[in-house]
Protein backbone atom coordinates (compact mmCIF):
# COMPACT_ATOMS: atom_id res chain seq x y z
CA UNK A 1 0.00 0.00 0.00
CA UNK A 2 1.85 3.38 -1.38
CA UNK A 3 0.62 6.56 -0.77
CA UNK A 4 2.38 10.06 -0.22
CA UNK A 5 -1.12 11.50 1.19
CA UNK A 6 -2.73 12.59 4.67
CA UNK A 7 -5.94 12.47 5.93
CA UNK A 8 -8.89 13.22 8.23
CA UNK A 9 -11.04 10.77 9.18
CA UNK A 10 -14.45 11.81 11.67
CA UNK A 11 -14.80 8.72 13.22
CA UNK A 12 -13.59 4.92 13.67
CA UNK A 13 -16.41 3.61 11.50
CA UNK A 14 -15.83 0.78 8.67
CA UNK A 15 -17.30 -1.91 7.06
CA UNK A 16 -16.21 -4.69 5.85
CA UNK A 17 -17.74 -6.87 2.31
CA UNK A 18 -17.22 -10.03 1.17
CA UNK A 19 -17.03 -11.17 -2.85
CA UNK A 20 -16.30 -13.96 -4.81
CA UNK A 21 -12.80 -14.04 -7.26
CA UNK A 22 -11.45 -16.81 -9.18
CA UNK A 23 -9.24 -16.61 -6.39
CA UNK A 24 -11.84 -17.54 -3.61
CA UNK A 25 -13.04 -15.60 -1.10
CA UNK A 26 -11.33 -11.74 -0.23
CA UNK A 27 -12.43 -9.17 1.83
CA UNK A 28 -12.83 -5.50 1.43
CA UNK A 29 -12.98 -2.50 3.90
CA UNK A 30 -14.56 0.60 3.09
CA UNK A 31 -14.62 3.86 5.27
CA UNK A 32 -14.93 8.11 4.57
CA UNK A 33 -11.92 10.71 4.47
CA UNK A 34 -11.64 13.70 4.21
CA UNK A 35 -8.49 15.19 2.07
CA UNK A 36 -6.52 18.01 2.44
CA UNK A 37 -8.65 19.86 0.07
CA UNK A 38 -11.73 19.76 2.56
CA UNK A 39 -12.60 16.66 -0.02
CA UNK A 40 -15.04 14.14 1.48
CA UNK A 41 -15.06 10.65 -0.17
CA UNK A 42 -15.17 7.00 0.45
CA UNK A 43 -11.88 5.44 0.78
CA UNK A 44 -11.72 1.25 -0.05
CA UNK A 45 -9.16 -1.20 0.73
CA UNK A 46 -9.22 -4.67 -1.09
CA UNK A 47 -8.57 -8.04 -1.79
CA UNK A 48 -7.93 -9.51 2.02
CA UNK A 49 -8.32 -13.27 2.81
CA UNK A 50 -9.83 -12.72 6.23
CA UNK A 51 -11.76 -10.27 8.09
CA UNK A 52 -8.63 -9.73 10.31
CA UNK A 53 -6.65 -8.97 7.65
CA UNK A 54 -8.89 -6.40 6.32
CA UNK A 55 -9.55 -4.81 9.66
CA UNK A 56 -5.41 -4.58 10.47
CA UNK A 57 -5.02 -3.22 7.10
CA UNK A 58 -7.41 -0.31 8.11
CA UNK A 59 -5.44 0.63 11.54
CA UNK A 60 -2.39 0.60 9.68
CA UNK A 61 -3.87 3.01 7.24
CA UNK A 62 -5.14 5.20 9.35
CA UNK A 63 -2.36 4.98 11.81
CA UNK A 64 0.03 6.32 9.06
CA UNK A 65 -1.70 8.46 6.90
CA UNK A 66 -4.55 9.78 9.13
CA UNK A 67 -5.87 11.86 11.62
CA UNK A 68 -8.52 11.64 13.78
CA UNK A 69 -10.85 15.18 14.20
CA UNK A 70 -13.49 15.57 16.72
CA UNK A 71 -16.99 16.71 14.89
CA UNK A 72 -16.77 17.74 11.54
CA UNK A 73 -13.40 16.82 9.75
CA UNK A 74 -11.10 19.52 8.55
CA UNK A 75 -8.29 20.16 6.38
CA UNK A 76 -5.13 20.23 8.75
CA UNK A 77 -3.25 23.63 7.57
CA UNK A 78 -0.03 23.22 6.59
CA UNK A 79 2.69 25.30 8.04
CA UNK A 80 4.11 28.37 6.25
CA UNK A 81 8.18 28.18 6.61
CA UNK A 82 9.60 31.68 7.29
CA UNK A 83 11.85 31.30 3.85
CA UNK A 84 8.44 31.06 1.70
CA UNK A 85 7.58 34.09 0.14
CA UNK A 86 4.26 35.55 -1.50
CA UNK A 87 5.98 35.50 -4.94
CA UNK A 88 6.80 31.35 -4.48
CA UNK A 89 3.00 31.04 -2.53
CA UNK A 90 1.54 32.74 -5.40
CA UNK A 91 3.31 30.27 -8.12
CA UNK A 92 2.05 27.43 -6.32
CA UNK A 93 -1.54 28.95 -6.28
CA UNK A 94 -1.25 28.96 -10.00
CA UNK A 95 -1.01 25.90 -10.03
CA UNK A 96 -3.54 25.01 -8.15
CA UNK A 97 -5.42 26.70 -10.07
CA UNK A 98 -4.78 24.21 -13.29
CA UNK A 99 -7.85 21.90 -13.22
CA UNK A 100 -10.42 24.33 -11.68
CA UNK A 101 -9.99 27.69 -14.43
CA UNK A 102 -10.12 28.01 -17.73
CA UNK A 103 -6.44 28.80 -19.76
CA UNK A 104 -7.55 32.71 -20.21
CA UNK A 105 -8.87 32.76 -16.60
CA UNK A 106 -5.55 32.00 -15.37
CA UNK A 107 -3.34 34.39 -17.72
CA UNK A 108 -5.44 36.85 -16.40
CA UNK A 109 -4.77 36.61 -12.90
CA UNK A 110 -0.94 35.65 -13.39
CA UNK A 111 -0.85 39.03 -15.22
CA UNK A 112 -2.28 40.51 -12.48
CA UNK A 113 0.50 38.89 -9.50
CA UNK A 114 2.72 40.09 -12.26
CA UNK A 115 2.15 43.55 -12.48
CA UNK A 116 -0.21 44.77 -9.02
CA UNK A 117 1.12 42.24 -6.58
CA UNK A 118 4.30 40.95 -6.90
CA UNK A 119 6.69 44.14 -6.98
CA UNK A 120 5.04 45.47 -4.24
CA UNK A 121 4.53 42.42 -1.87
CA UNK A 122 6.52 39.63 -3.78
CA UNK A 123 9.26 39.10 -1.14
CA UNK A 124 6.91 39.92 1.99
CA UNK A 125 6.44 36.78 3.97
CA UNK A 126 2.66 35.32 4.55
CA UNK A 127 2.88 36.44 8.00
CA UNK A 128 3.96 39.73 7.38
CA UNK A 129 0.45 40.61 5.43
CA UNK A 130 -1.32 42.55 8.11
CA UNK A 131 -3.93 44.70 7.71
CA UNK A 132 -1.64 47.45 7.78
CA UNK A 133 0.38 46.22 5.33
CA UNK A 134 -2.66 45.08 2.82
CA UNK A 135 -4.42 48.74 3.51
CA UNK A 136 -1.16 50.31 2.07
CA UNK A 137 -1.04 48.14 -1.05
CA UNK A 138 -4.58 48.78 -1.65
CA UNK A 139 -3.83 52.38 -1.40
CA UNK A 140 -1.21 52.68 -3.89
CA UNK A 141 -3.43 49.88 -5.95
CA UNK A 142 -6.01 52.40 -6.13
CA UNK A 143 -3.57 55.76 -6.90
CA UNK A 144 -1.76 53.48 -9.48
CA UNK A 145 -1.83 54.90 -13.57
CA UNK A 146 -2.11 52.90 -16.47
CA UNK A 147 1.39 53.35 -18.06
CA UNK A 148 -0.17 53.00 -21.34
CA UNK A 149 -2.87 56.03 -21.33
CA UNK A 150 -1.42 57.47 -18.18
CA UNK A 151 -5.18 57.41 -16.65
CA UNK A 152 -6.14 55.93 -13.22
CA UNK A 153 -7.74 52.17 -14.29
CA UNK A 154 -11.43 51.94 -13.89
CA UNK A 155 -13.13 51.16 -11.34
CA UNK A 156 -14.60 47.10 -12.50
CA UNK A 157 -10.86 46.66 -13.27
CA UNK A 158 -9.49 47.69 -9.94
CA UNK A 159 -12.09 45.40 -8.13
CA UNK A 160 -11.15 42.60 -10.14
CA UNK A 161 -7.50 43.23 -8.79
CA UNK A 162 -8.77 43.04 -5.17
CA UNK A 163 -11.30 40.30 -5.99
CA UNK A 164 -8.04 38.01 -7.39
CA UNK A 165 -5.92 39.09 -4.49
CA UNK A 166 -8.47 37.83 -1.77
CA UNK A 167 -8.54 34.74 -3.22
CA UNK A 168 -5.29 34.15 -3.04
CA UNK A 169 -5.33 34.76 0.87
CA UNK A 170 -8.40 32.93 1.15
CA UNK A 171 -6.40 29.91 -0.25
CA UNK A 172 -3.31 30.76 1.88
CA UNK A 173 -5.78 30.74 4.89
CA UNK A 174 -7.59 27.54 4.11
CA UNK A 175 -4.02 25.80 3.16
CA UNK A 176 -1.37 27.53 5.47
CA UNK A 177 -3.34 28.77 8.23
CA UNK A 178 -2.51 32.47 6.99
CA UNK A 179 -5.59 35.39 8.26
CA UNK A 180 -6.89 37.28 5.27
CA UNK A 181 -6.64 40.60 6.39
CA UNK A 182 -8.20 42.12 3.05
CA UNK A 183 -11.66 40.66 4.27
CA UNK A 184 -11.55 42.99 7.07
CA UNK A 185 -10.65 46.03 4.60
CA UNK A 186 -13.36 48.14 3.17
CA UNK A 187 -13.10 48.19 -0.48
CA UNK A 188 -12.81 52.32 -1.57
CA UNK A 189 -15.54 53.95 -3.13
CA UNK A 190 -15.90 54.32 -6.84
CA UNK A 191 -13.49 57.64 -7.46
CA UNK A 192 -15.35 58.32 -11.18
CA UNK A 193 -18.07 57.79 -12.92
CA UNK A 194 -19.24 54.84 -15.09
CA UNK A 195 -18.26 55.08 -18.69
CA UNK A 196 -21.52 55.64 -20.84
CA UNK A 197 -22.45 52.52 -22.57
CA UNK A 198 -21.65 53.30 -26.74
CA UNK A 199 -23.65 51.30 -29.10
CA UNK A 200 -25.35 52.06 -32.80
CA UNK A 201 -28.39 52.16 -34.15
CA UNK A 202 -29.30 49.43 -37.00
CA UNK A 203 -29.74 52.82 -39.21
CA UNK A 204 -26.06 53.58 -38.33
CA UNK A 205 -24.88 50.05 -38.69
CA UNK A 206 -26.45 49.36 -42.23
CA UNK A 207 -24.33 52.98 -42.83
CA UNK A 208 -20.98 51.07 -41.71
CA UNK A 209 -21.40 47.75 -43.38
CA UNK A 210 -22.59 49.08 -46.73
CA UNK A 211 -18.33 50.82 -46.53
CA UNK A 212 -17.16 47.45 -45.67
CA UNK A 213 -15.81 46.08 -48.96
CA UNK A 214 -14.56 42.95 -47.44
CA UNK A 215 -17.13 39.53 -47.97
CA UNK A 216 -15.16 38.07 -44.75
CA UNK A 217 -15.13 40.91 -42.33
CA UNK A 218 -18.61 42.11 -43.71
CA UNK A 219 -20.08 38.47 -42.47
CA UNK A 220 -18.19 38.67 -39.18
CA UNK A 221 -19.79 41.96 -38.29
CA UNK A 222 -22.57 41.14 -39.63
CA UNK A 223 -22.69 38.22 -36.67
CA UNK A 224 -21.53 39.86 -34.18
CA UNK A 225 -24.61 42.82 -34.81
CA UNK A 226 -26.85 40.34 -35.69
CA UNK A 227 -26.75 38.07 -33.18
CA UNK A 228 -25.05 39.72 -30.21
CA UNK A 229 -22.37 37.18 -29.65
CA UNK A 230 -18.57 37.73 -28.29
CA UNK A 231 -15.85 38.09 -31.25
CA UNK A 232 -14.00 35.53 -29.95
CA UNK A 233 -17.13 33.19 -30.32
CA UNK A 234 -17.47 34.86 -34.04
CA UNK A 235 -14.02 33.61 -34.77
CA UNK A 236 -14.09 29.97 -33.15
CA UNK A 237 -16.91 29.45 -35.35
CA UNK A 238 -16.39 26.05 -37.93
CA UNK A 239 -18.10 25.17 -40.53
CA UNK A 240 -20.68 22.80 -39.09
CA UNK A 241 -21.16 25.27 -36.59
CA UNK A 242 -23.31 27.74 -39.34
CA UNK A 243 -26.37 26.15 -41.09
CA UNK A 244 -28.74 27.96 -43.33
CA UNK A 245 -31.23 28.85 -41.10
CA UNK A 246 -29.18 29.02 -37.81
CA UNK A 247 -25.46 29.20 -35.77
CA UNK A 248 -24.68 27.07 -33.08
CA UNK A 249 -21.88 28.90 -30.82
CA UNK A 250 -20.27 26.09 -28.25
CA UNK A 251 -16.76 27.79 -28.05
CA UNK A 252 -14.97 30.86 -28.17
CA UNK A 253 -10.78 31.50 -29.20
CA UNK A 254 -8.57 33.42 -27.12
CA UNK A 255 -4.90 34.25 -27.20
CA UNK A 256 -4.56 34.83 -23.39
CA UNK A 257 -2.86 31.24 -23.15
CA UNK A 258 -0.51 29.56 -20.61
CA UNK A 259 1.56 27.40 -22.82
CA UNK A 260 2.85 30.02 -25.04
CA UNK A 261 0.14 28.78 -28.04
CA UNK A 262 -0.72 31.37 -30.12
CA UNK A 263 -4.26 30.54 -29.66
CA UNK A 264 -6.39 28.05 -27.70
CA UNK A 265 -10.67 27.61 -28.35
CA UNK A 266 -12.28 26.31 -25.42
CA UNK A 267 -15.82 26.38 -23.69
CA UNK A 268 -17.60 29.86 -24.11
CA UNK A 269 -17.37 32.14 -21.23
CA UNK A 270 -20.46 31.03 -19.40
CA UNK A 271 -20.01 26.98 -20.38
CA UNK A 272 -22.91 27.35 -22.50
CA UNK A 273 -23.58 25.98 -26.06
CA UNK A 274 -26.97 27.79 -27.80
CA UNK A 275 -28.32 28.08 -31.05
CA UNK A 276 -29.34 31.31 -33.16
CA UNK A 277 -31.52 31.65 -35.42
CA UNK A 278 -30.07 33.85 -38.52
CA UNK A 279 -32.24 36.72 -39.39
CA UNK A 280 -32.86 37.93 -42.76
CA UNK A 281 -30.14 40.81 -43.24
CA UNK A 282 -27.51 38.29 -41.95
CA UNK A 283 -29.03 35.53 -44.13
CA UNK A 284 -28.47 38.31 -46.88
CA UNK A 285 -24.48 38.79 -45.89
CA UNK A 286 -23.90 35.08 -45.71
CA UNK A 287 -24.98 34.76 -48.75
CA UNK A 288 -21.95 36.93 -50.30
CA UNK A 289 -19.26 34.97 -48.44
CA UNK A 290 -17.79 31.76 -49.27
CA UNK A 291 -17.10 29.60 -46.25
CA UNK A 292 -13.70 27.86 -45.35
CA UNK A 293 -12.63 25.16 -43.22
CA UNK A 294 -11.93 23.94 -40.25
CA UNK A 295 -12.43 27.53 -39.48
CA UNK A 296 -15.22 29.15 -41.01
CA UNK A 297 -13.58 32.16 -40.84
CA UNK A 298 -9.37 31.84 -41.78
CA UNK A 299 -9.37 28.01 -43.01
CA UNK A 300 -6.78 26.39 -41.06
CA UNK A 301 -6.18 29.15 -38.51
CA UNK A 302 -8.71 31.04 -37.03
CA UNK A 303 -8.35 34.66 -38.10
CA UNK A 304 -6.44 36.90 -35.35
CA UNK A 305 -8.55 39.53 -33.56
CA UNK A 306 -5.79 42.11 -34.11
CA UNK A 307 -6.11 42.06 -37.91
CA UNK A 308 -10.16 42.06 -37.30
CA UNK A 309 -10.03 45.20 -35.05
CA UNK A 310 -7.59 46.90 -37.08
CA UNK A 311 -9.85 46.66 -39.98
CA UNK A 312 -13.28 47.70 -37.94
CA UNK A 313 -11.36 51.07 -37.18
CA UNK A 314 -10.50 51.86 -40.86
CA UNK A 315 -14.24 50.96 -41.87
CA UNK A 316 -15.19 52.88 -38.64
CA UNK A 317 -13.20 56.03 -40.34
CA UNK A 318 -14.49 55.96 -43.58
CA UNK A 319 -18.01 55.58 -43.13
CA UNK A 320 -17.62 58.43 -40.45
CA UNK A 321 -19.51 57.01 -37.55
CA UNK A 322 -19.12 57.78 -34.10
CA UNK A 323 -16.00 55.19 -32.90
CA UNK A 324 -17.45 51.94 -30.60
CA UNK A 325 -15.45 48.90 -30.23
CA UNK A 326 -16.23 45.56 -31.98
CA UNK A 327 -17.49 44.08 -28.59
CA UNK A 328 -20.16 47.10 -28.54
CA UNK A 329 -21.54 45.53 -32.02
CA UNK A 330 -22.88 42.98 -29.00
CA UNK A 331 -24.38 46.42 -26.80
CA UNK A 332 -25.70 47.34 -30.41
CA UNK A 333 -27.85 44.22 -30.61
CA UNK A 334 -29.39 44.39 -27.42
CA UNK A 335 -29.97 47.46 -27.56
CA UNK A 336 -31.86 46.74 -30.75
CA UNK A 337 -33.68 43.98 -29.46
CA UNK A 338 -34.81 45.99 -25.86
CA UNK A 339 -36.69 48.47 -28.37
CA UNK A 340 -37.90 45.95 -30.58
CA UNK A 341 -39.65 45.04 -27.19
CA UNK A 342 -37.69 41.36 -26.20
CA UNK A 343 -37.85 40.44 -22.79
CA UNK A 344 -34.96 40.32 -20.36
CA UNK A 345 -34.84 36.52 -20.69
CA UNK A 346 -35.38 36.62 -24.59
CA UNK A 347 -32.42 38.90 -24.30
CA UNK A 348 -30.12 37.21 -22.18
CA UNK A 349 -30.68 33.75 -24.36
CA UNK A 350 -30.20 35.58 -27.13
CA UNK A 351 -26.70 36.65 -26.39
CA UNK A 352 -25.75 33.56 -23.85
CA UNK A 353 -25.87 35.04 -20.39
CA UNK A 354 -28.00 35.20 -17.92
CA UNK A 355 -30.79 37.40 -17.21
CA UNK A 356 -29.64 38.93 -14.17
CA UNK A 357 -26.50 40.11 -16.04
CA UNK A 358 -27.91 41.12 -18.72
CA UNK A 359 -30.17 43.92 -16.03
CA UNK A 360 -26.82 44.46 -14.36
CA UNK A 361 -25.37 45.78 -17.86
CA UNK A 362 -28.55 47.02 -19.75
CA UNK A 363 -30.97 48.18 -17.03
CA UNK A 364 -30.91 52.04 -18.13
CA UNK A 365 -32.17 50.62 -22.01
CA UNK A 366 -35.13 49.11 -20.22
CA UNK A 367 -35.40 52.30 -18.69
CA UNK A 368 -35.52 54.48 -21.48
CA UNK A 369 -38.44 52.28 -22.82
CA UNK A 370 -40.27 52.51 -19.87
CA UNK A 371 -40.38 56.60 -20.27
CA UNK A 372 -41.83 56.30 -23.86
CA UNK A 373 -44.20 53.70 -22.75
CA UNK A 374 -45.49 56.14 -20.75
CA UNK A 375 -45.18 59.11 -22.52
CA UNK A 376 -47.13 57.28 -25.36
CA UNK A 377 -50.01 57.26 -22.69
CA UNK A 378 -52.72 59.34 -23.28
Amino acid sequence: MKTTEHYYISSNKFSTHERQTKRGRVYDIVFRIVTMDGLEKQKKLSGFRTKAEAKQAYLDFVQSYCELAKGKAVRKPTVVTSTQTVSELITAYIDALGNQNKDSSIYDKRNIFMKFVIPQLGSTRPIDLTKTRLLEWQDKLWTTRNPKTGDYYSYNYLSKIRMTMSAFLSWLSDRHDVPNYLRAIRKPKRRTQKTEMLFWTQEQFNHFISIVDNPTYKAMYCIMFYTGRRKGEVIALQGDDVMSDKIRFNKTYSRKTIDNSPYIITTTKNERSAVTKICAPLQAALKDYEPQAPFFFGGETPIHENTLAHAFDRYIKKAQLPRIRMHDLRHSFVSMCIHLGASVYVVASLIGDTPEQVLKTYGHLYDEDKTAVIQRIL
